[in-house]
């Protein structure tokens, strides 16, 4: 039996740099490899066929000068979107709506349902509760009637498919249930399952003139739900150290403010360097003695740090500054592939470090329980075979 068509709908895709649109473009493109009918449809131009995907372009792309005309591209690629669904949805197929921008789900779900699709929503944040957990517990009420249609959403679909055990919490507490949600980690990127070799770690540690030192790092994208004021404070308590350096690679909304504080305490031992290509992440990730994963509290429920799989796959130890009795700081324990830190620990983070650095031995193992950790639930060959098996069944209890 031929498997049905799918149609994803994100803002973002290739060539976009940004992690749901290497996620999506992950997925679309290992389904059209395994026989899958695939249509992606996002902003930008040139539509067409892309690695075996079918992708429909609805105009201005994910580029914006700010907060007034973020909103006007988000408001163009709904109305895009769902003018898209209306002439390339047909009974039977697969509607999957990701979470860029917020309201897809509310605006894409009743179009898809017409036209006879089955509708999967794949949650990637959960808005607009992120909005008040930033701005104060004034802004839920005038928010509430857009959270009141994004559950209607998530309630008339046939699956909610949220990224961490944590979120799957906030879903079921919308009233959807149980039975009708679906966790599905994101996986590392695919370039991570052949380990990078020594020599190329090495010539990566070089070039960033990093030879001898232990180095912990943060990858990926400094953003609004990510604390690292714990961060600098281990730096700053190891600032007279100089067989240390941490390195921040990457960008994003808090990358200024964080550059600032560096520079402030004048921190010499930490660095930053601008995202790296997929192509060198093996080396890139690698060339980090251990990395950092961070989360503000009250955020666990609704987002999950994508970066997370990346580090495990490089098999270096995890070291989490956020809320410790969530899902990570579990599995990190679990799987004795790292430590966690309540926000504020900087002592305890900085100790930690030290130790690591004097005992290397430990770091290892720990470095080798990461690397089982992300063979056992983070690689994107399960991940695919996972999504292969809802999207035949999505109805069907999980």
């Amino acid at each position: 039996m031929n498997p049905p068509r799918v149609i994803f709908v994100n803002r973002v895709y290739r060539p976009s740099e940004a992690a749901t649109a290497q996620l999506l473009a992950d997925l679309a493109e290992g389904l059209a490899e395994r026989g899958w009918r695939v249509s992606v449809i996002a902003a930008g131009a040139d539509s067409g066929m892309v690695n075996g995907v079918d992708v429909h372009r609805t105009g201005p792309g994910e580029r914006h000068g700010g907060l007034w005309s973020r909103a006007i591209n988000y408001a163009r690629f709904l109305t895009g979107a769902r003018r898209a669904l209306a002439n390339l949805a047909d009974r039977d197929d697969v509607v999957v709506l990701m979470t860029d921008p917020p309201l897809l789900a509310a605006a894409a779900t009743g179009v898809s349902r017409r036209r006879g699709a089955r509708v999967l929503h794949w949650i990637q944040d959960i808005y607009p509760e992120i909005v008040p957990q930033h701005a104060g517990r004034w802004a839920a009420g005038p928010l509430w009637p857009l959270q009141w249609a994004r559950n209607r959403a998530w309630r008339a679909a046939e699956r909610c498919v949220p990224v961490s055990g944590d979120m799957r919490l906030t879903v079921e507490a919308r009233a959807v249930p149980a039975s009708r949600v679906s966790v599905r980690p994101n996986w590392a990127p695919r370039e991570l399952d052949t380990p990078a070799t020594e020599t190329e770690i090495s010539a990566q540690r070089e070039e960033w003139g990093v030879t001898g030192k232990f180095v912990a790092a943060y990858s990926g994208n400094l953003g609004r739900v990510h604390e690292f004021a714990t961060i600098l404070e281990a730096a700053a308590r190891l600032r007279t150290d100089d067989g240390f350096v941490f390195l921040f690679i990457g960008e994003g909304a808090r990358f200024e403010e964080v550059r600032a504080e560096t520079q402030v305490r004048g921190l010499t031992n930490v660095r930053f360097l601008p995202p790296q290509p997929r192509g060198r992440l093996a080396a890139t990730l690698a060339a980090a003695d251990a990395h950092f994963v961070t989360l503000l509290p009250g955020f666990e429920r609704l987002v999950s740090p994508s970066k997370l799989a990346g580090a495990l796959a490089v098999g270096r130890p995890m070291l989490f500054v956020g809320p410790v009795s969530g899902e990570i700081p579990t599995r990190l324990a679990a799987e004795k592939c790292g430590a966690a830190f309540a926000p504020g620990a900087g002592a305890a983070l900085a100790d930690t470090l030290r130790h690591w650095r004097d005992e290397p031995a430990e770091p290892a193992a720990l470095g080798r329980g990461a690397r089982r950790c992300y063979e056992s639930h983070f690689t994107f060959p399960a991940a695919l075979a996972a999504w292969e098996e809802l999207l035949r069944s999505p109805s069907s209890p999980r």
